[in-house]
């Protein structure tokens, strides 16, 4: 089997992933979210078997094969909650946005109705997608695993503790009234650095890609700002708006702060990618090249970069239209004049997202090749000013070949 040394930062980042657990366990303890929009504890939500259908009136789409309207009158089991194991009847109707067909056999979720003396009234919520969604993410970690190994395992806790702090503290935060700026800074600049030593251990390299990970993201917000008030953008442009305004009236919500930390979140990732490929590839070049001087490593960077721009920006840019996709093409549908398109709120926001996030992503190619050029030479001119001075701790030598015992 193949022995792997746990080393000192190993040890500090699993403190550091036990101590924010435990702080967002507490967090979430202390500021229960108390607020309701509507009363909904009439309703329930459970599984459900079919066991027959009973009676449809069912009409196929002629454009959609497969595709039926109308409705159905199923004979189901309940398989959770306070209604597992009784049968009932449960209504289905199938329209155009809610379109759920069952036959018998198939797995559903059911909503149950029960209002203070009356009769309960059940009807077919949604298919249930949970089996299928838990088989595709334990496929996911399993193919990240094999592929990558030891890595890939960190890259899965890395990813793991990214969605806990991102659900589990800065969104509950920003829902109690805690700046989304400060928080969601924060958010980057602590998933960025845990991520990135899970991933590549205390070393030059590690500090160079973070810290051009959080410059870039922070790049990304101030020229955000910056459009946002030419652009006259606010957290009050968004579709969702007046919901906003109705729960920052209890909660304390600051509105205006979040397209700010939406971009930061939204850049992260290919910035990331940007600082990292960077740093690693500038690295593999000076340990084969080590007269280069920092201004030759940091040219090389940007011939490096130069690539990685277009492909990165597109990644963005698609990204954002990919997620309007729809919206677009309604109004393309109602034949919108460019005049009206291009200055409604909607296009305006997703325009500005992706120019901002992909100018962020242009700004951390030669902001990481001035930060590892500089840091590079620089220790290895330590190296040679101090003998005693060992680069293993700054610029991480070759993996060897992993020991092996039976």
């Amino acid at each position: 089997m193949i022995r792997k040394k746990i080393t000192v930062t190993d040890i500090v980042l699993a403190v550091v992933i036990i101590l924010f657990g435990i702080f967002i366990y507490w967090f979430n303890t202390a500021n229960p979210n108390d607020y309701l929009r509507y009363d909904n504890s009439t309703l329930a939500y459970e599984k459900a078997k079919v066991n027959s259908i009973t009676q449809q009136d069912l009409t196929e789409d002629p454009n959609v094969p497969g595709r039926y309207y109308g409705t159905q009158t199923i004979n189901a089991t309940f398989l959770s909650g306070e209604w597992a194991g009784r049968t009932a009847e449960v209504f289905n109707n199938l329209s155009t946005t809610h379109n759920v067909f069952l036959k018998e056999g198939d797995t559903f979720i059911a909503c149950i109705d029960q209002p203070e003396n009356l009769e309960s009234y059940i009807t077919v919520y949604q298919y249930n997608r949970t089996p299928a969604l838990l088989i595709m993410g334990i496929l996911f970690l399993a193919i990240m695993v094999v592929v990558g190994r030891g890595k890939g395992v960190r890259s899965a806790i890395g990813l793991l503790f990214t969605c806990a702090v991102i659900l589990g503290l800065m969104i509950p935060m920003i829902y109690h009234g805690y700046s989304p700026i400060i928080t969601c800074i924060f958010t980057v600049l602590v998933t960025t650095a845990v991520t990135l030593f899970l991933m590549n251990g205390a070393c030059t390299k590690t500090f160079c890609a973070t810290f051009s990970t959080a410059a870039g993201v922070v790049i990304a917000g101030i020229v955000f700002s910056l459009f946002s008030v030419f652009l006259h953008l606010s957290g009050f442009n968004t579709s969702d708006s007046e919901d906003l305004i109705l729960i920052s009236n209890s909660t304390g919500l600051r509105i205006q702060d979040i397209l700010f930390a939406s971009i930061l979140i939204a850049s992260l990732g290919a910035v990331m990618d940007t600082a990292m490929s960077i740093a690693s590839s500038l690295l593999e070049l000076y340990e084969h090249k080590p007269e280069l001087t920092a201004r030759q490593l940091f040219t090389s960077g940007i011939h490096i970069g130069k690539d990685m721009i277009g492909t990165m920006s597109n990644t963005l840019i698609l990204a954002f239209v990919g997620s309007c996709l729809t919206t677009v093409l309604v109004m393309f549908s109602y034949q919108l004049p460019l005049e009206q398109l291009m200055n409604s709120d909607f296009i305006t926001l997703e325009v500005a997202q992706g120019l901002c996030g992909t100018i962020a992503v242009i700004l951390t190619v030669p902001l990481s090749s001035l930060v590892c050029a500089q840091a590079y030479t620089r220790l290895s001119k330590r190296k040679v000013s101090n003998p005693s001075f060992s680069l293993d701790t700054a610029l991480p030598k070759k993996e060897t070949e992993p020991t092996h015992s039976l």
